[in-house]
């Protein structure tokens, strides 16, 4: 059986540095309660591996830890880093109330449907995702609590002959809540309506999903499996809209783009009243594929940060 073999410690969230000058991205609005002033940015950081992986080999792994932040706090800045036969890395505000600081095998994306909410994902090589200002100049944040609990998720793929080291770090940099700030919070919309026949290209039908009524989302992003070929996504009135605009069409589906957008899109309020999507696939195999967590299994979803936040906005479509 393939598996992971462990090459060095793992290490859980390090604070790295607390500063007074404002980080990427800060404005003049950033100071507590408005003030001007440029408030302190923390900075913590996580890495994972590196492990060994066989050829063909396929492993979803997770740690779950405190954060060492004594008060909570309001992300601003995401990066991400994946090492080779990383698929995805995962990160979730987590309800789990004791920690697991070794990898233990689970599901990707299960915990969300018992209560935790994603913060970020990479998916690419290096990701990066600054989040922007409102409209009136107010810094956008994504607030977590003191001492909070958070699980890393990493999926590893080795599609290549040979054994690859894999590995996974996330930086975070946070400002105090005494910052004025307009929440984030994500949006995962997607559809378990995947039935791929062998030997067959094929594509689900055009799906739709609305948006929450005036708020605005100002990045994306997409996930299928390896025998996706195209996602699109379009800011439309509804799946049959032929004056949506296309906002994300992924062809790579191993390193999906995230995509920005400045000025965001809305949803209400004088725009599109949400997004349709489709995914298309070719399955050369002699089996039907269905939905799945497996790389040989397939998936069709999206994400978006949107705001003002109303909490963790997840939707299966039909």
């Amino acid at each position: 059986m393939h598996h992971l073999r462990p090459v060095s410690t793992v290490s859980t969230f390090v604070l790295l540095a607390a500063v007074t000058s404002c980080a990427s991205g800060c404005g003049a609005s950033e100071g507590p309660d408005g003030s001007g002033k440029a408030a302190a940015v923390t900075t913590f950081e996580a890495t994972a591996g590196p492990w060994t992986l066989d050829p063909g080999g396929e492993k979803t792994e997770c740690l779950v830890f405190r954060l060492d932040n004594p008060e909570g706090a309001f992300i601003r800045r995401l990066r991400g880093w994946l090492g080779d036969g990383s698929h995805h890395m995962t990160l979730y505000k987590s309800v789990d109330a004791v920690e697991r600081r070794e990898p233990f095998p689970c599901a990707a994306f299960e915990s969300s449907f018992r209560g935790d909410r994603p913060i970020f994902i990479a998916q690419q090589r290096q990701t990066e995702l600054s989040f922007p200002h409102d409209e009136e100049g107010t810094p956008i944040g994504f607030r977590i609590e003191p001492r909070q609990m958070v699980r890393i998720e990493m999926h590893y793929v080795n599609m290549s002959p040979e054994p690859a080291s894999v590995e996974s770090r996330i930086l975070l940099e946070t400002v105090p809540l005494s910052t004025k700030v307009v929440e984030t919070d994500i949006a995962f919309w997607t559809t378990f309506d995947i039935e791929i026949p062998p030997s067959s290209a094929h594509a689900t039908e055009v799906k739709f999903t609305r948006g929450l009524e005036g708020s605005r989302s100002f990045a994306l992003t997409t996930h299928q499996h390896h025998l996706a070929t195209r996602m699109r996504v379009w800011h439309a009135d509804s799946a049959s809209d032929a004056e949506g605009r296309l906002v994300a069409n992924s062809t790579d589906w191993a390193n999906p783009p995230l995509e920005i957008f400045d000025p965001p899109l809305v949803f209400g309020d004088g725009g599109k009243t949400g997004l349709a999507f489709q995914c298309e696939w070719t399955n050369p195999t002699p089996r039907t594929v269905t939905v799945g967590e497996s790389v040989e299994d397939e998936m069709c979803l999206l994400w978006h940060y949107y705001y003002p936040s109303r909490g963790f906005h997840y939707v299966v479509v039909p």
